[in-house]
């Protein structure tokens, strides 16, 4: 079988495993590799426009991974990870976070799981996500921080402090599955993985399978505060707050009145030029031109719209 080998070569945990061994190891189980060079994300639409069958394996990390599986969404191609990024929350919900070459000979026997994707149509067009979109506290602090200038742990401890300085609060029309209401909101994350951004587990038990979002509001309440929330996420148990409420759900529209939205590490409207080889989003094919109406976003699950084969290990059955 045809393996085609998608390798980011500015993934941060690189160093784990060079191209070659992978190659290696893809031959040694009896897979064609077939790496294509890339220089830019959209190099992939031509790459993955030619891949109709056997398997993509992306070597990177959550980004990586996206911008590969919203090319896939309409074709019958398995996709294979090796977590090399920085979060990985997609293999660490998966139970995937392992050394490279055990998650290669774990593709032997691999299982076919079914992976759900999230679709959200906006004022400014389409997009897709696998890990989760949403308003509030996070999104303001990674448009504030703007992915367009790199990776850097001081602007982003730079942007967490004034976002959480301004303690902001929402207000739109909401309704979840029918049901809508107004209430006075820090932050509303659609969650189809059980993390978002860097490790943040609003919904620790999130299955990005079930056919079914794990929705988190974090309502305004006086006797709560942002740094009692962000103990919740360190030791999981965001729940126990009064003013957080969590369901499951399949749809979500919100009433957009020009507040930042992040769709998994994206920002949405983009704040500033992104270069569009840069954007995990660009590319997505007809659809990404399919805006929304008004001043509504339309999120809706799309159950198990990607096939992942995931690795068998030694140890699954101890």
């Amino acid at each position: 079988m045809q393996a085609t080998l998608i390798y980011n070569r500015n993934a941060r945990n690189i160093d784990q495993i060079s191209l070659d061994d992978i190659k290696a190891a893809l031959l040694d189980m009896g897979f064609k590799p077939v790496y294509k060079s890339t220089s830019s994300q959209q190099d992939l639409d031509s790459i993955l426009a030619e891949t109709t069958e056997g398997l993509v394996i992306v070597a990177g990390g959550d980004g990586t991974l996206r911008a590969v599986a919203t090319r896939l969404i309409d074709k019958d191609v398995p996709i294979a990870l090796i977590p090399l990024g920085t979060a990985n929350n997609i293999s660490k919900n998966l139970g995937i976070y392992r050394d490279p070459l055990e998650i290669l000979a774990g593709l032997k026997d691999p299982i076919e799981y079914k992976y759900d994707v999230g679709y959200v149509r906006g004022p400014w067009g389409a997009d897709y996500f696998l890990e989760g979109a949403g308003f509030g506290i996070f999104a303001d602090i990674l448009a504030t921080y703007d992915p367009n200038q790199g990776k850097s742990v001081l602007r982003s401890i730079e942007a967490a402090f004034k976002n959480m300085v301004e303690d902001k609060r929402y207000y739109p029309l909401i309704s979840i599955d029918g049901n809508s209401f107004v209430d006075s909101h820090l932050l509303v994350e659609v969650l189809n993985t059980n993390a978002v951004g860097p490790r943040l587990k609003f919904a620790p038990e999130a299955d990005p399978g079930d056919g079914f979002f794990d929705v988190v509001q974090v309502k305004e309440n006086k006797d709560e505060t942002l740094l009692a929330y962000a103990a919740g996420l360190f030791m999981e148990n965001l729940d126990k707050y009064e003013s957080v409420i969590h369901s499951k759900a399949k749809t979500i529209e919100i009433q957009w009145t020009g507040f930042p939205l992040h769709i998994d590490g994206e920002v949405r409207p983009k704040k500033t030029d992104r270069p569009p080889d840069r954007d995990p989003a660009e590319g997505l094919g007809p659809m990404a031109a399919d805006a929304g109406q008004g001043n509504t976003v339309s999120i809706e699950i799309l159950p198990g719209a990607l096939t992942l084969w995931l690795p068998t290990f030694d140890d699954d059955n101890d």
